[in-house]
């Protein structure tokens, strides 16, 4: 018997929908099928060493493929569709003899590569980074590892660890800014002769431990001429890596410089210097028997920097400073600003001044005038005060010792203005507030800043200008 034509009709509304989700569960079981069975970088090539798989420090899978060229290694953290494979190194006609992880600083583990071409090992070093997720190979600590498989018959992972082991404790992923100074820019840090160890405040740790806290420590690299090319490490402030009997901490080179006296933290600079922070100069110049002299550039962040000269340690001459946007020129005599100096502000940033300040003896004294956001103070200062007419944000008046005194003209909301005397920085008296159209709306009194009485208004009591 037939279907009523309402169930015939639901019975066909079923049956479309049964066909769309067998439509989409074959689509989804295709889809499975093909991201299972798509081939991985390495597959179906020659592998020159096991395939490594998740990697410790960056849980990437790592394959050394044999190619027409040579062996290349490669490496993927093939968690997503769009990933792709990554070239680790190239390494020529070689053998891939061992690929191991060792902690040289308290950040992540260095990734080292051991190989065999032409008949000599050689080991490449490199550090991940987790937020490009990228591999580099890390130069600066190449010829330490040229010095380790110099000449080597038989080379192994736990031989090159134990030398490792043995070198200057530091950071070498970090690049330093080149100075100019070719005996500066040269220095492999690997090596040289340890000079001691320091404390947070400089004092000379003989015997250091993890808790003795050894935040610096000096080696030697040169002698000329009874002085010493020296380089000064610092302990980044990060966490400490204690690794079976071993203490790590991320060490980086906090300045190089030319001393007598080596074994003192400072004070026996002779000759050029260099500063840094991460990586970046943060000064630069000459000493002469610890004394600055000569050109100088000095910056303590992207935000403040300072350049000029010094004289026997004093700054002398002309000097420019630029701290938060705002750029300062003018002169020191015997360390003290002298004369005008210009304000200006390059960025265009509303809220820094432009114009000019006059100094003697380092204090301010003579005109001012300063431009910010458009609004613009002008006045004289004697000796760091305010002192006679001033022409403010606030309004006009006269400072005595920095103090607002006598009768000011007051910049009120909605184009008003008020008039009121100051008594030692303070409202002391009758205060009248005009509107723009120049019309009294109020009258208030003020006691040593202290509002005093009921306000006056001119509307309720038709008082006059």
């Amino acid at each position: 018997m037939d279907n009523p034509p309402l169930l015939r009709h639901n019975w066909r509304l079923d049956e479309g929908i049964r066909m769309k989700w067998l439509w989409a569960l074959a689509l989804m079981a295709g889809l499975t099928s093909q991201a299972v069975n798509a081939a991985e970088f390495y597959e179906n090539k020659t592998l020159a060493h096991p395939l490594i798989q998740g990697l410790q420090e960056s849980s990437a899978t790592l394959a050394f493929i044999k190619e027409a060229g040579g062996v290349k290694g490669y490496y993927c953290v093939c968690d997503t569709p769009e990933a792709s494979p990554q070239l680790l190194d190239d390494y020529g006609q070689a053998t891939i003899e061992s690929v191991f992880l060792m902690s040289l600083d308290s950040e992540d583990p260095t990734r080292f590569v051991l190989f065999r071409q032409n008949d000599r090992y050689k080991v490449y070093a490199y550090k991940y980074d987790a937020i490009d997720h990228l591999y580099s190979r890390i130069t600066r600590l190449q010829s330490a590892l040229d010095r380790i498989t110099e000449g080597q018959k038989h080379l192994d992972a736990l031989t090159i660890k134990k030398a490792l082991s043995r070198i200057t404790p530091l950071n070498y992923r970090l690049d330093y800014e080149a100075s100019g100074v070719p005996e500066f820019d040269q220095i492999d840090f690997s090596q040289g002769k340890l000079v001691g160890y320091y404390g947070q405040y400089y004092d000379p740790l003989p015997d250091p431990t993890p808790d003795a806290e050894p935040y610096f420590f000096k080696k030697t690299y040169q002698e000329k001429d009874g002085r010493f090319l020296t380089v000064t490490f610092w302990r980044w402030l990060d966490a400490t890596l204690v690794e079976g009997n071993r203490t790590l901490y991320n060490y980086r080179v906090r300045r190089i410089a030319w001393e007598t006296d080596p074994a003192k933290f400072a004070g026996s600079e002779d000759g050029q210097s260099v500063s840094y922070d991460s990586g970046s100069i943060s000064a630069q110049g000459a000493y002469n028997q610890g004394v600055r002299i000569g050109a100088w550039s000095i910056s303590k962040d992207e935000k403040y920097s300072e350049s000029g000269s010094f004289a026997e340690g004093k700054r002398e001459g002309q000097w420019t400073i630029y701290q938060d946007g705002q750029t300062l020129d003018g002169e020191y005599h015997n360390d003290l600003r002298e004369g005008r100096w210009q304000l200006s502000n390059y960025d265009e940033m509303e809220w820094v001044a432009s114009g000019f300040q006059t100094y003697a003896h380092g204090q301010l004294n003579g005109p001012s005038e300063l431009t910010t956001a458009g609004v613009t103070e002008r006045g004289c200062y004697v000796d760091d005060m305010r002192q006679g007419p001033w022409e403010t944000k606030a309004g006009n008046g006269t400072y005595t010792d920095n103090l607002q005194s006598g009768p000011w003209i007051l910049k009120a909301d909605n184009g008003h203005t008020q008039t009121v005397n100051f008594v030692a920085g303070k409202k002391d008296g009758e205060l009248r507030d005009t509107d723009a159209n120049g019309n009294l709306t109020y009258i208030e009194h003020y006691k040593a800043g202290v509002l005093s009485g009921v306000r006056e208004s001119a509307l309720d009591s038709g008082a006059s200008q």
